[in-house]
């Protein structure tokens, strides 16, 4: 089986790839007293039956990222008697791994927990490096915790089940990953889109591989993100942005990255930072990807108003990670009327 290591300061744990990783998983969860699958009522009937454990079952979807789930969460783990040396295992996408681990972190004062992602997003991203949270209504995983799993487990081939805007979203954080580390994965993977619709395993398999290789170095120098897991953040300010002026329900998180990247991408042009050359190849890239890219619906007082509360603002000011060039970018900190002063020409068609 193909394993990779995260070293994080607080705690060394194996990312496990490939068909056998529910065997392994299993034998993992053996030696604790009592397992939890914690899952949701898409993904359980498909896989749960892999797992020889308990399964709860939640309602899928952003609407389950919250205070109030965590405190049910929490009810239902006391009234099943987990106690600190029992496990829970997060099947699922990003919801269900953000979720079940800030749960988990916080329950009996914090138990292990399992990441089992079931979404391309979740793959390569979410369900690596320890970020879990939850939505509030001022914002987008305002309450959350840094808290390792001890282990992840990582079968491509779930994703065949996956509908197709599911994949669209999931392309969203694997250019990212293009964007700020990896101009050759960038250039691969705008040329094999459809490779992942299609489900070549050949090919999306060493790209999920190497994203959740480029996270795990990132998250060993800067596990709590305060410096160089920054980077990762972009296309999130929009995103997020994006994301909340929806409801939480127009955008799934993926789409609103891939046009957080572009809007921010222009930014970066706008700013003289990114040059035309690399903003063409940076559209040309996105626009491969099966998705509206359009902005005139957007409300600016809405996007605004979002802008001004993300929690990676600081000092007043605007976060964003921006490109200088593919492969590499650095975090620019903006005034909110010097946002509003370039929106025209960042939303243009």
């Amino acid at each position: 089986m193909d394993r990779l290591v995260v070293k994080a300061p607080s705690g060394t744990y194996t990312v496990s790839f490939g068909p056998a990783i529910w065997r392994e998983a299993a034998q993992l969860a053996s030696a604790y007293s009592q397992v939890l699958v914690v899952s949701d009522t898409n993904v359980a009937p498909l896989y749960a039956e892999r797992l020889p454990f308990q399964v709860l079952e939640l309602w899928p979807g952003e609407e389950s990222k919250s205070l109030e789930m965590v405190a049910a969460l929490v009810d239902d783990w006391a009234r099943r008697g987990l106690d600190r040396f029992s496990l829970v295992i997060a099947l699922g996408g990003g919801v269900i791994g953000d979720l079940v681990g800030f749960a988990a972190s916080i329950y009996r004062r914090g138990i292990d927990y399992v990441q089992i992602p079931t979404t391309l997003v979740a793959q390569v991203d979410s369900g690596i490096g320890g970020k879990t949270g939850v939505n509030t209504a001022w914002g987008k995983n305002l309450v959350g915790t840094f808290y390792q799993p001890r282990a992840v487990f990582v079968d491509p081939s779930v994703l065949e089940t996956l509908p197709e805007r599911e994949i669209t979203g999931g392309l969203g954080e694997v250019l990212k990953y293009g964007v700020v580390q990896d101009g050759k994965l960038f250039a691969q993977v705008s040329r094999d889109i459809s490779a992942f619709y299609q489900l070549d395993l050949e090919v999306a398999a060493p790209v999920i591989r190497r994203c959740v290789e480029i996270k795990a170095e990132i998250v060993a120098a800067d596990e709590r993100d305060l410096g160089l897991r920054h980077i990762l953040n972009h296309g999130h300010t929009f995103g997020h942005a994006l994301e909340r002026a929806g409801g939480f329900s127009f955008y799934h998180h993926g789409e609103a990255v891939l046009l957080g990247m572009l809007l921010e991408a222009r930014l970066a042009h706008l700013l003289r930072l990114l040059s035309r050359e690399d903003l063409v190849k940076i559209e040309a890239g996105l626009r491969r990807v099966p998705l509206e890219y359009r902005f005139s619906h957007l409300d600016k007082g809405e996007v605004l108003s979002a802008l001004q509360q993300d929690k990676k603002n600081k000092q007043g000011r605007i976060s964003f990670i921006l490109p200088r060039q593919i492969g590499s970018v650095e975090e620019v900190l903006l005034s909110l009327e010097e946002v509003e002063e370039y929106w025209d020409e960042v939303i243009r068609a």
